[in-house]
């Protein structure tokens, strides 16, 4: 019985009339269960890390900062897909411990890079459901205080669906993040629904493309005017545009004939851990470019 209802379950979420059992399924499902309870203590023995994936800045071709990205390694059944887990957390009131331990990595790492005299801010992705979270402000307070790290070197992604769908007293949170001087980064850009009020309203200062958009840029006409007209509405509005998923030359150089500020993607650099940042951004030092 229980395992016609998993495929009975299965056949209405697909918008289908039937389907048929399969046994894996159930594995999948135990796993889910499981992976919550393993997730707490994966992150305090370490098996939850931190990947930072660079950013170039296209003005002066240095690398400008990086993307602060969760992986967890799981001992017997290795990486774990971040968005099952991710998802798993937020559904399950989990995400804040999650959060608050990668926003600590990610500002002790770009605390340690900035010491040195490099001007390198450090992106952390923001849940959905920790905008308007009372914890939220102290957090992020106490943390750039805990390795004193300037708050204008860390920017807070949050994706456009996020941000749209965010209460009066949620934006206003937002505007009190970006007063004790952090950036607002909108993720995501050009798969929501965004109106130029929002985007007036909304304190960010920078807006991320995304990557469908990037990735057809060099193919796809629609997509160059699309791409090159945000650019343009972002610089109106005084904000900074990032481009993701930038994999081949050609498409970096487009992009900086459009006057795009930042890129990010495979051809700048995959997600690493801290130790291959490092040997990373001293084999693109300006010292080594020249």
């Amino acid at each position: 019985m229980s395992s016609a209802l998993l495929a009975c379950q299965e056949a209405q979420n697909a918008g289908e009339h039937w389907r048929v059992y399969d046994p894996t399924k159930l594995e999948a499902t135990e796993w889910r269960v499981t992976m919550l309870g393993e997730l707490d203590a994966a992150i305090d023995n370490g098996e939850v890390w931190v990947a930072f994936q660079p950013k170039l800045d296209l003005l002066s071709g240095e690398i400008c900062g990086a993307e602060a990205l969760v992986r967890w390694t799981h001992p017997e059944k290795g990486p774990i897909n971040p968005e099952e887990f991710i998802t798993a957390a937020e559904r399950h009131d989990r995400i804040e411990k999650l959060t608050e331990h990668v926003l600590n990595r990610a500002v002790q790492v770009a605390a340690s890079l900035n010491k040195g005299g490099r001007k390198f801010d450090m992106a952390v992705n923001l849940s959905p459901r920790l905008i308007g979270h009372a914890n939220l402000k102290p957090m992020v307070v106490q943390t750039l205080r805990r390795h004193g790290l300037p708050a204008e070197r860390l920017i807070l992604e949050i994706t456009e669906t996020a941000a749209m769908s965010s209460a009066e007293s949620a934006m206003q949170e937002l505007r009190d993040l970006r007063g004790i001087g952090l950036q607002l980064s909108i993720d995501d850009y050009g798969t929501g629904f965004s109106t130029l009020d929002y985007l007036k309203r909304c304190p960010a200062t920078e807006l991320k493309i995304d990557r469908s958009f990037v990735r057809m840029l060099v193919s796809s006409r629609s997509d160059r005017i699309m791409v090159n007209s945000t650019i343009e509405l972002a610089h109106s509005l005084g904000e900074e545009v990032v481009a993701e998923g930038v994999e081949d030359n050609e498409t970096l150089q487009l992009l900086g004939q459009m006057g795009c500020d930042k890129a990010q993607g495979y051809l700048i650099g995959r997600p690493m851990p801290y130790e291959a940042l490092v040997d990373y951004l001293a084999d693109h030092s300006p010292a080594k470019a020249a």
